[in-house]
């Protein structure tokens, strides 16, 4: 089941799916977690005024004369717009909105200049976030020339291009606006963190889903006849 469809009262269970199960399911189970992940956060936190969604799944048309402007990015981050709306599609001219940020998933190098970047710039996208969930499955000699874990784009302040901004870990992302950084724990768990862009947060930081609280909390004594 989508993200997309999951409420605020009533998450939809993590599927039984790990990364060691293929590329698919390991692509499938990256984004269903980190999808959870951050709305959960976001939910908790109130980090940015008013409402806003996360989800997956969702056709983003982006100019009324171009059939062909489209992009469905792996998961986005839509502010103004709640979760209560079941969405399959979204026409930004209809609602004067864009999404602020996108999670992708990839497997190759990827520049600005290449047709996925061009979309979501045209898109009108602030970040965007590259993520190799199958690098653990590259061979002993390494990834291929031009390849990475994380990619972390910003649009340019003149709205004139996609800027690829430095990393100070190759598995870290900081995204101050929202108080979180996106970590790459191996395998293909891609976390959310809480902290602030000045120094990465203690491991105490990770944030967990609610069946992982639940799971922290101390059982109950069992009782004796």
């Amino acid at each position: 089941m989508p993200c997309e469809f999951a409420t605020m009262g009533k998450e939809s269970p993590l599927p039984e799916l790990r990364p060691e199960f293929g590329e698919f399911a390991a692509a499938q189970w990256t984004r269903t977690a980190l999808c959870r992940l951050l709305r959960d956060y976001l939910y908790t936190t109130r980090p940015v005024p008013g409402p806003v969604r996360v989800g997956t799944d969702v056709v983003f048309y982006y100019d009324p004369a171009d059939r062909l402007a489209r992009v469905t990015p792996d998961l986005y981050l839509l502010e103004g717009v709640g979760p209560e709306e079941q969405l399959r599609s979204f026409r930004t001219w209809e609602r004067a909105r864009v999404p602020e940020l996108v999670v992708h998933l990839i497997d190759a190098s990827i520049s600005p200049e290449d047709g996925l970047m061009m979309h979501f710039f045209r898109l009108g996208v602030k970040d965007v976030v590259l993520y190799d969930p199958l690098w653990f499955l590259q061979g002993v000699g390494g990834p291929p020339k031009g390849r990475r874990l994380l990619w972390h784009y910003r649009r340019k302040p003149r709205g004139d291009g996609m800027q690829l901004q430095p990393l100070t870990h190759p598995g870290r992302v900081a995204l101050p606006r929202y108080g979180l950084w996106l970590v790459h724990r191996g395998g293909a768990d891609l976390r959310v963190y809480q902290g602030g862009p000045e120094r990465f947060p203690a491991e105490s930081a990770c944030w967990l889903l609610p069946e992982e609280r639940l799971a922290q909390l101390p059982s109950s004594p069992a009782k004796t006849g």
